[in-house]
């Protein structure tokens, strides 16, 4: 028994060596691993840990960029691109669900979309029956007076022939003959024309209807099996392949883009990528509330990235092109107001440098003040260099405790 009490004093001081060594090989490592910030402000990283935030450069560059003023606005359908679909007269709609276009659908022109069929009611079958009725009457009516006529003309012959009556009596009952018979030739051809459009017609009649332009289809209101009017739209279709961006130009900036043809298009969800507009025409009204003046553009639009009423904003350029310097948009941190960006003065040193940031650029940003062409920004990794810029002043045994935290929250259920 005194063995193994002697045995158990004995590990007692080799734990607190062991604990020892091993919290002095935990300083040691954190202040490897500590990022080293010099007097004036410089960030110095190791290879190590510039690739485990993955901090990448880029070299500042210079390219020739238009002075622009921003206008918001929307995307519009481009002038005699919409159209929407009637049907031709009362009916129905006939036509398999799965085989309707759907919201959305593409369509070319004169694509089948549905068949209207139009059933003839009983009171409109009567009128059919009481107009040719009506029709034959005229008809009637007018070969009695064409007998009528011929009989007067005969009799009118005979007496000219014998010096009874003047030449311009009998003139007068021939031209009396010849109006008769035009009468009862255009009583005839009506009656014809009329009695063919009712054979066509029957009972019912069908009538496809078909897809007027090309375009995508906006608004749907087609129902197999219902009824509809020839004053229901049954569908929209907008020609998407090109659209109009319509910009609010405030009336102050009108001056500046009197010389602009075309403008850079983006879309402020998705700024990296832009779209090339040319300029369609120039409002002649000022919105009274807003003091802006609509200006067009016409953007190409075959990937169909643009939507009908989707919110862009228009970059018009008002000036010819100058050198400006410019980098990647990643590169920028703003923090209260102020922008700033991680320059490399020398392999693994990085110092924070306050910039005067100009107008964005298809991922890019111009630089007014603050770079030069030629010197490196970080454009990888520039939040995770300032996370790691503020890690360094968190004291080493507050970083410690923090740790352990996290290691003891993390090992907990």
């Amino acid at each position: 028994m005194r063995e193994y009490i002697f045995a158990f004093l004995l590990c007692i001081p080799l734990g607190a060596c062991t604990s020892d060594a091993g919290r002095g090989r935990e300083e040691r490592q954190d202040e490897h691993s500590k990022t080293h910030i010099s007097p004036d402000g410089a960030v110095h990283l190791t290879a190590e840990q510039i690739k485990t935030n993955n901090i990448q450069t880029t070299k500042v560059v210079e390219e020739e960029i238009s002075p622009t003023i921003d206008a918001i606005g929307r995307i519009k359908p481009r002038s005699g691109a919409e159209s929407q679909v009637f049907a031709p007269f009362p009916g129905r709609v006939l036509a398999e669900a799965d085989r309707l276009p759907r919201l959305g659908d593409q369509v070319r022109a004169g694509q089948f979309l549905a068949d209207i069929e139009q059933i003839f009611a009983a009171s409109e079958r009567v009128q059919f029956k009481t107009a040719s009725l009506q029709l034959q009457s005229e008809i009637d009516q007018a070969r009695q007076e064409v007998d009528l006529r011929q009989m007067e003309f005969d009799r009118s012959r005979q007496l000219y022939d014998g010096g009874a009556i003047a030449l311009k009596e009998f003139q007068a009952t021939e031209s009396n003959l010849k109006q008769a018979q035009a009468k009862l030739e255009g009583a005839q051809r009506a009656g014809a024309e009329y009695d063919q459009a009712a054979a066509q017609q029957s009972e019912q009649r069908r009538t496809p209807i078909r897809a007027p332009i090309s375009g995508a289809i906006t608004s749907l209101n087609l129902i197999p099996g219902e009824q509809v009017e020839p004053s229901k739209s049954l569908m929209t279709i907008v020609d998407t392949a090109t659209v109009w961006a319509e910009a609010a130009v405030h009336e102050s900036d009108l001056t500046k883009i009197r010389r602009a043809l075309t403008a850079e298009i983006v879309i402020p969800s998705d700024p990296s990528r832009s779209h090339h507009g040319r300029l369609v025409n120039i409002g002649i009204a000022v919105d009274a509330q807003n003091r802006t003046i609509p200006v067009t553009f016409a953007v190409p639009n075959s990937n169909q990235n643009l939507k009908i009423e989707m919110a862009i904003e228009a970059r018009i350029p008002t000036g010819k092109p100058q050198k400006t310097i410019v980098v990647p948009a990643a590169a920028i941190l703003s923090e209260q107001g102020i922008s700033s960006v991680f320059v490399e003065t020398q392999p693994g040193v990085f110092q924070r440098r306050a910039v005067t940031p100009g107008a964005r650029r298809v991922g890019n940003i111009a630089i007014l003040e603050g770079l030069s062409a030629g010197e490196k920004v970080v454009s990888v990794g520039a939040q995770s260099l300032n996370s790691e810029a503020l890690k360094s002043l968190i004291p080493a045994d507050e970083e410690r405790g923090n740790a352990a935290k996290r290691k003891r929250d993390s090992a907990q259920p």
